[in-house]
């Protein structure tokens, strides 16, 4: 029999840290109704005062003085940030608009068991025609690692290697340990997703297996940020490593906030020339 052809799955920093479901119902009695650029503005204004003792700062500390210092920004109806803030300890975590979109309708969840029940049926039949592989981008930090020291200030400390928030969401995790054998993780601590990475050598090792080619393959993308990681992952794939056949799935994309994520897509769709589709597209290019 002739060879399968190849479907690729790239995951980008599908992590609690980043994208775990919120359980968040803000109030009317909450003072605090801050946009997220402002109150982005004020973590850097706060935690990067030169004046301030930062080793001794904290998230509590911080929403004390951001109530004490932000009446005159009020925004009615937006959401209260300091929810996320005592929940998450950092900033890294997509806003609730963004995340209320994904996980909609658990429909995240839905497409990722769907996703692994296909990739496994269709690799245990020799006669299915298609292999899967599924490649999993891990923001992974080391804390006492110089290299990653700017990162760790401007975004504040996140994926930590070893604690809850750097695992993969709760189904992504459980699937990848149920079926290991078409599952890689690979860790990424920079915005480049092939730099001190082993994605270039995974690819091409997957690709040269299965008798494909650059041109053949095709490569579906999704996870965070849009209009950080995942457009620069994209970039990279088309215009570095020129893979033909790249389709992002916006609706499993997520920004830091709508805005951050529609300028992503816009930036991949008229900039690269990428193919954004939906889920329902994204699942029938790829039979799942």
């Amino acid at each position: 029999m002739e060879n399968k052809k190849l479907n690729i799955i790239i995951t980008c920093s599908v992590q609690n840290d980043f994208i775990e479901p919120l359980n968040i119902h803000p109030t009317s009695e909450d003072t605090l109704k801050l946009g997220y650029d402002q109150v982005s503005n004020r973590w850097m204004e706060y935690f990067l005062n030169q004046n301030r003792n930062v080793s001794d700062a904290n998230i509590d500390q911080f929403i004390s003085w951001l109530k004490n210092n932000a009446s005159s920004e009020l925004i009615g109806g937006a959401l209260s940030y300091h929810h996320i803030l005592e929940h998450y300890r950092h900033r890294v975590h997509v806003d609730y608009d963004e995340i209320r979109r994904v996980w909609e309708g658990d429909k995240l969840t839905q497409f990722i068991r769907d996703l692994m029940i296909k990739a496994s049926e269709s690799n245990l039949n020799e006669m299915s025609g298609v292999e899967y592989q599924c490649i999993h981008l891990r923001d992974w930090h080391d804390q006492t690692d110089e290299s990653q020291k700017g990162e760790m200030d401007l975004f504040g400390p996140h994926c930590i290697k070893g604690t809850y928030g750097a695992k993969f969401i709760s189904p992504l995790d459980e699937l990848i340990q149920k079926h290991h054998e078409f599952n890689v993780i690979l860790n990424s601590n920079s915005l480049s997703s092939f730099d001190e990475t082993d994605l270039e050598h995974v690819l091409e090792t997957v690709i040269k297996n299965a008798g494909s080619s650059h041109k053949e393959v095709k490569i579906g993308v999704f996870g965070v940020i849009t209009n950080v990681k995942v457009f620069l992952l994209t970039f990279e794939l088309m215009v570095i490593h020129k893979f033909k056949n790249v389709y992002v799935c916006g609706d499993f994309c997520a920004g830091f906030n709508k805005q951050g994520h529609q300028a992503g897509i816009s930036a991949m769709a008229n900039i690269l020339a990428a193919n954004i589709v939906d889920q329902n597209k994204f699942r029938e290019i790829f039979n799942i």
